[in-house]
């Protein structure tokens, strides 16, 4: 920027010049304030949609096992009724000798 010292300056000079002057300074204020706040911005989004998604996988495997145990343990009843049914009939088998 560069101001005409030999010459009066006019008001029209005086509002070109502060606005050239207010433009620099918001300017300069965006690129050390601004930017860098928007770039960590989009660091901490990319760092939460990472962990949603590993929250979402997470949850599915949870699911999963939630389901398998559940199948196991609706199991559960039969195999004891087998196994009770194979130890009464091994013992009346037993006592028919």
């Amino acid at each position: 920027m560069e101001l005409r010292q030999s010459s009066p300056a006019t008001n029209d000079d005086r509002k070109d010049a502060a606005q050239i002057l207010m433009r620099d300074i918001l300017t300069g204020l965006k690129q050390k304030f601004v930017h860098p706040i928007l770039e960590e911005n989009r660091k901490l989004d990319r760092s939460l949609r990472e962990l949603k998604e590993q929250q979402a996988l997470e949850m599915e495997t949870l699911k999963n096992r939630v389901a398998e145990l559940e199948q196991k343990v609706e199991q559960t009843p039969m195999l004891v009724l087998a196994a009770i049914r194979d130890a009464i009939n091994q013992t009346g088998s037993g006592g028919d000798r």
